[in-house]
């Protein structure tokens, strides 16, 4: 369990302006899984395949900018809950640094926290350390009432934090962190912590792209709950699991594979039978994106995950800048496109909206594209799991 150590917090009121790049071919693929380190088909279903699909959005899914996020920019994870809206920043990636016209990760990462209209309330400062190479990404909401109410935040750097949200609620905390004695703490390339989701008791589902599944106890505890070769990623220390979510089953983890080495050049979708020890056979292919066989078209790259009520998934997709829209099945049935997505990442649901953040990996020469976007889908999002978690 990690210790509770005290990381510092800064509010400051008001909003600025924003920035960010396009995804570009496969030189530009490669670092986007090395930074990111980056239904359900039942029995006999067979496996949901989509070769270039390009679907165009329909009138249901007009995107408007729900919200800019100022400097350091670069919004990753989201979450929404109790008439927030929450969002945490990744400008420190480990090719982002000054010398590319970014900034190094030990200047410090965001979480901002919007009302539902798309006003900065305030604005948290996490202290990263010296020479980390990764930013901020997954959130989640605990269901804790009244002053110990928390949001947990998936630092890249192999820890989670804890972020207390009552009227006079102290510093952020380390809530846990990769085990030391696991051998692989302190190095992202060895491990890295990326989206987080609750199961209905309180433990914390996350995708490791080294390639594996972390279950955090709801003590802080970490250790490896999963691994199969099918979640390795492209590039070995790179590629693989990213974003996690709990069908409306609450049987199974569905997963994204950003760029697999089992399908070089496509993108999967897994799900995992929950459970406490689940073997290769609990794991299933729900979806498969097949890259264009023209090497100059950046091959699809599934990031975040969001389920509706209906059980449909959204998936953003790096490489072409969409959202992609599978139904239960694991077919997909549309894409959602925005000549303004910059590498699509984080995504929840906000009434019959989806939000959007335009997860931006570049460095900051195209301050238009740090904006969390509004889509009009037409339909509610799953409720999420927000259960009660000791507050240490």
């Amino acid at each position: 369990m990690g210790s509770q150590t005290d990381i510092g917090r800064v509010k400051t009121h008001g909003a600025s302006s924003t920035a960010g790049l396009r995804a570009r071919g496969w030189v530009r693929a490669a670092r986007v899984a090395a930074a990111a380190a980056l239904i359900a088909v039942g029995p006999g279903l067979g496996t949901a395949v989509a070769r270039n699909h390009a679907t165009l959005a329909t009138a249901r899914d007009n995107v408007s900018v729900f919200a800019s996020a100022p400097a350091p920019g670069h919004p990753f994870g989201i979450a929404v809950g109790d008439g927030q809206v929450y969002v945490s920043t990744s400008a420190g990636d480990f090719f982002a640094d000054p010398a590319n016209g970014g900034h190094r990760n030990s200047d410090d990462e965001r979480v901002f926290t919007y009302d539902e209209d798309g006003n900065l309330q305030y604005t948290t400062v996490i202290d990263t350390a010296d020479n980390s190479d990764m930013g901020l990404f997954g959130l989640a909401l605990d269901g804790n009432p009244g002053p110990k109410h928390q949001l947990f935040v998936g630092d890249m750097n192999g820890r989670i934090l804890t972020l207390g949200l009552g009227a006079h609620a102290g510093p952020p905390k380390v809530f846990s962190q990769v085990p030391a004695d696991s051998g692989l703490a302190g190095d992202w390339m060895l491990s890295m912590w990326n989206d987080l989701t609750f199961d209905k008791v309180g433990n914390l589902y996350v995708p490791d792209d080294k390639p594996r599944i972390w279950r955090v106890s709801p003590d802080g505890t970490a250790h490896i709950w999963f691994t199969d070769p099918r979640l390795t990623g492209l590039f070995g220390f790179a590629g693989g699991p990213l974003g996690g979510r709990i069908d409306p089953t609450g049987q199974w983890l569905y997963i994204s594979i950003t760029l697999a080495a089992e399908f070089p050049g496509d993108s999967t979708i897994y799900r995992i039978r929950l459970g406490d020890h689940p073997t290769a056979a609990d794991m299933e292919l729900v979806h498969r994106f097949v890259a264009s066989p023209d090497p100059t078209v950046a091959p699809p790259q599934a990031t975040g995950l969001a389920f509706a009520k209906s059980g449909n998934l959204y998936v953003s997709l790096l490489g072409p800048n969409q959202v992609a829209v599978l139904d239960p099945s694991g077919a997909e049935i549309r894409r959602i496109s925005d000549a303004r997505f910059h590498c699509p990442w984080g995504l929840a649901f906000l009434g019959n909206s989806l939000l959007v953040t335009n997860g931006d990996l570049e460095p900051g020469d195209n301050p238009d594209a740090w904006k969390i976007f509004k889509v009009a889908v037409g339909e509610t999002g799953l409720p999420l799991n927000r259960p009660r978690v000791p507050v240490n």
